[in-house]
């Protein structure tokens, strides 16, 4: 194989792409298309890992060491490299010794600048920082809303990084704070105005709008140390707010920023510190220094991403491939009769091969390139889209000059993969047959079929069992690429088959049926290119669409979504407790209401007690709670097909402030819980308990355990039983485990202790109205309000959404490349028909119907295929949870294989509906007449 004959032959092949502009930019299109895909979610990948030391500024600006108080100050503690409550362990709480050292005991009694001077090297520079995890009302534009209230010097250089400023000035004067661009937004506030915290007078100045690069979502005021926690430490304890209880965090520096070792990180461990130091961040200590609560599940984690990401690589690989073979296969038959004047001058197969090699090689470095620039001009376009969507900056744009010289080889090679068919197939033509242009049609062979259809069959159990291991991604990738290749092998069958429902279709698309039966040899590349674009978007949208299942199947509602709850406070008055609270629910509803006026019917509920817990004669302490069945462990109401997630996960089934038992009129159990039944509505005014779940109901009763307080018995609680009829019901939110009527709570022995009301509006509230109404509450009397918004679809990250729209684009694009390429090889049949007189019109519809068949065999086919390596995913993803089936869905694991139907009709209908308006629209009515050779 001779230098000078490959240079001959890519001298061929470039000007023959010269000459054939039309068709060489179709083929530099088909190549460049998943090369857009593949480096946008390259950059975008890269762009979204941080560095060691932009992860570090965004964490502690400039400083040396970011430094937090444990919950038990003094106890020592042991950590990893990179703190967090996975991997932290105070070892007197959860470790070997039961109870504090005596050391640690006269160490917790020490003030806690005491415990810093000791723990940190000498002479560290502290920049408090007050980071309260709770929220806070605070007034707005519209009423009242919440935030998170900081405190931290921002104009300190210390504090450089962690958060940009967008508008105005560091906060300076007193009671100056800055503002996150995100309460600016939904408050209605600006740079300039003033907001207040609930429960205090004092105007707090915007001066700054800021925000946090890796929480861009995030809802928060930042005012100067001790200047907000001072405020809201003076409230009374009786507000309805968390108090701030000042700074437990710190930034440190060393003199001249000397490194925080990890040695001196142990030493802050062993006075109950967590330290994430810059310096070992970038340089982490040897493993067997570290906490050993550093999770095998960290491991596990990298596997599953690794065979993500081989999986989602090949397949792209595979994509381009078979994008790209139909333009060649289209180049070898527009130019046979130039390659058998190759043969007929003396060239032997070989040359002929290179020459169809040269222009991939040609064709394929060109694609490459262009899609190199585009995906990178196309991820600079959306980075600020991205970057909203997924909440988070970028750390850098990163162009990795090693990954994208990799993406141009992979373009080179690709481009000479997908012409070595094309160039096999060249070479082996007669060479009478090339100079004549006469092709000879062969009927499809069956056992390229038969061979096919097992091939896909084996790929597919083999992407579906593959286990999770090392070899696990091979595995996967090795499965989903045979399945593809199986059915690509069954293309020519599948083609003939569809021809014969041409008798029962009108002229156009009988004749476009038959056109592309007989001519196998130019549609079987095209559907390919069209199933391949298909299978990835397939893929990746049937992925997250069960990956978004799961995650809505494990959300517990508080309530129906949209439905408005009040929770009056106890008061106390001149009246007793009860009157009182009584008084102050009733003029919090009349507030609510008079603020929204349409909020629909009202249902009053309260929730019950065991003992009023008073100063009234007789009065004692306790509780009432509804007792599962004997058996029933796990009480998470079923998800769809009767499997519960939740439990699978071994996480919470219930929300946090579910309510234990209440008692209400009918409209609580629509309002509260969206039960919609005559039998509960009659069960409740029967006097039975009504509960959501029927690991509560035992033969027909329901168990109330009553628990007095302080009384004679086990840890000196007083625990009795009653049991009472019930029924179980279905709802849509599990915000109550029981509800009774007022009467049977009554004679029951049981009290109520809170007052709630619920409003059920036809639509959701906007923030402003819930401003508005939250306003009204704090300004009426002590009482929460709050919306239930219902599950909130995830954002995604920026990678999983650059990977689906690249997906989708290249289906479509895939699609209209691929009829194109195929209508223009089809152009002496439309000029055969204009010779016969065919109208303007028929020759169109012909054209039309050519690319919609070429579109809907690749789309149907391309559906199918992309649920293999969906399927495979979603089981790496579930691997280690007990896989469950259950009547109605399919499961691969415990996490449902949810069918984006919508997404996929869209795709299998819409992309050949596409097709059929794009060439109808770009055909050219008048055909001039060429000779026919065949």
């Amino acid at each position: 194989m001779s230098l000078s004959a490959w240079r001959a032959a890519l001298r061929i092949a470039r000007r023959d792409a010269l000459r054939a502009k039309g068709r060489s930019a179709l083929i530099i299109a088909m190549i460049a298309l998943p090369v857009v895909g593949v480096t946008g979610a390259d950059i975008v990948a890269r762009s979204t890992q941080l560095t060691t030391q932009e992860h570090s500024t965004r964490l502690m600006g400039t400083a040396d060491a970011y430094v937090s108080t444990s919950a038990q100050p003094g106890w020592r503690l042991v950590q990893g490299a990179e703190p967090s409550s996975e991997n932290t362990l105070i070892l007197s709480q959860k470790g070997e010794k039961p109870t504090p050292t005596p050391e640690e005991a006269a160490r917790s009694a020490q003030p806690l600048q005491r415990l810093l001077e000791q723990a940190l090297p000498a002479d560290a520079k502290l920049l408090p920082v007050e980071a309260t995890t709770g929220y806070h009302l605070t007034s707005t534009t519209y009423g009242q809303g919440q935030v998170q209230v900081w405190g931290m010097d921002l104009a300190d250089p210390l504090a450089a990084g962690i958060t940009t400023l967008r508008q105005g000035a560091w906060p300076a004067a007193p009671f100056e704070i800055a503002a996150t661009t995100a309460f600016l937004t939904e408050s209605g506030l600006q740079v300039g105005q003033s907001t207040t915290l609930k429960g205090t007078t004092q105007p707090l100045r915007i001066s700054a709008a800021v925000e946090y690069p890796g929480e861009l979502r995030a809802n928060r005021l930042v005012g100067r140390p001790g200047e907000l926690s001072g405020l809201l430490n003076a409230l009374p304890e009786k507000t309805g707010l968390a108090t701030a209880v000042g700074a437990r965090d710190y930034l440190v520096a060393l003199p001249g920023h000397a490194a925080f070792s990890w040695e001196a990180v142990q030493q802050a461990n062993a006075f109950g510190f967590t330290v994430a130091s810059r310096a070992v961040l970038a340089d982490p200590p040897p493993a067997t220094e570290v906490s050993s609560r550093a999770s095998a599940l960290d491991t596990e984690a990298l596997r599953k991403t690794e065979t993500i990401a081989a999986t989602a690589a090949g397949l792209a690989l595979l994509e381009i491939v078979l994008l790209a073979g139909p333009a060649f296969a289209v180049g070898a038959r527009r130019s046979r009769r130039q390659l058998g004047l190759l043969a007929a001058c003396g060239g032997n197969r070989a040359h002929i091969r290179r020459v169809v090699l040269g222009g991939g090689i040609v064709l394929g470095g060109a694609g490459a390139l262009a899609g190199v620039v585009l995906g990178g001009v196309t991820a600079l376009v959306a980075r600020s889209y991205l970057e909203g969507r997924s909440g988070a900056r970028f750390g850098h744009f990163a162009l990795n000059p090693t990954d994208l010289s990799g993406i141009v080889a992979l373009g080179v090679v690709t481009g000479l993969l997908a012409a070595f068919v094309p160039a096999v197939q060249a070479a082996r033509q007669p060479v009478v047959a090339a100079l004549t242009g006469r092709v000879t049609a062969r009927p499809p062979a069956k056992w390229l079929a038969v061979v096919g259809a097992l091939t896909a069959l084996a790929g597919a159990a083999l992407a579906l069992t593959g286990e999770l291991s090392d070899s696990g991604s091979r595995s996967v990738l090795a499965g989903s690429v045979l399945a593809e290749l199986g059915l690509i092998a069954c293309t020519p069958l599948l083609i003939s088959l569809f021809g014969r429902l041409g008798r029962f279709l009108p002229l156009s698309p009988r004749l476009a049926l038959r056109d592309s039966a007989r001519n196998r040899g130019r549609t079987a590349p095209a559907v390919a290119a069209v199933m391949a674009a298909v299978a990835g978007a397939v893929a990746v949208l049937t992925f997250q669409a069960g990956s978004e299942s799961a995650a809505r199947s494990g959300y517990v509602a508080s309530a129906p979504s949209g439905a408005v709850v009040l929770k009056a406070e106890s008061v106390r008055g001149p009246d007793s407790l009860a009157v009182s609270t009584a008084k102050n629910a009733a003029a919090l509803r009349t507030a609510v209401e008079a603020t929204v006026p349409d909020l629909g019917q009202r249902a009053d509920l309260s929730v019950l007690s065991y003992g009023a817990c008073d100063s009234t004669p007789g009065s004692f302490c306790g509780r009432v709670q509804v007792a599962p069945a004997p058996g029933n462990t796990c009480l998470a109401p079923p998800g769809p097909g009767g499997i519960d997630l939740r439990c699978a996960r071994s996480a919470a089934a219930e929300p946090e402030d579910i309510r234990d038992v209440i008692s209400g009129d009918p409209a609580v159990l629509h309002n509260l819980l969206g039960v919609d039944s005559p039998a509960a509505t009659k069960a409740l005014a029967d006097g039975q308990v009504v509960v959501l779940n029927p690991g509560y109901l035992q033969d027909g009763k329901v168990t109330l355990q009553l628990t007095r307080f302080g009384a004679t018995g086990p840890e000196g609680n007083q625990t009795s039983t009653v049991s009472l009829p019930g029924v179980a019901v279905t709802g849509t939110a599990q915000a109550a485990r029981a509800v009774m009527s007022p009467a049977a709570a009554r004679a029951a022995g049981l009290l109520s202790v809170d007052q709630q009301s619920v409003w059920r509006p036809a639509r959701t509230l906007t923030s402003a109205e819930v401003q508005r109404v939250t306003s009204a509450v704090v300004q009426t009397g002590p009482g929460k309000l709050a919306v239930e918004r219902g599950y909130q679809e995830g954002s995604g990250n920026a990678l999983v959404l650059g990977l689906a729209a690249a997906a989708s684009a290249v289906a479509i694009a895939a699609a209209a490349i691929a009829t194109g390429l195929a209508a223009t090889d089809s152009r002496g049949d439309l000029a055969t028909l204009a010779a016969v007189g065919a109208t303007p019109g028929i020759r169109r519809r012909l054209s039309a119907f050519q690319c919609a068949v070429v579109a809907a065999m690749g789309a149907s086919i391309g559906a199918l295929a992309g649920l293999v390596p969906a399927a495979a995913l979603q089981r790496v993803q579930n691997l280690g949870i007990e896989a469950k089936l259950g009547s109605g869905s399919f499961r691969i694991g415990s996490n449902p294989l949810v069918i984006p139907w919508p997404e996929l009709a869209a795709l299998v209908i819409g992309l050949p509906l596409l097709a059929w308006v794009l060439a109808a629209a770009f055909t050219r009515s008048r055909v001039a007449l060429a000779r026919r050779t065949e």
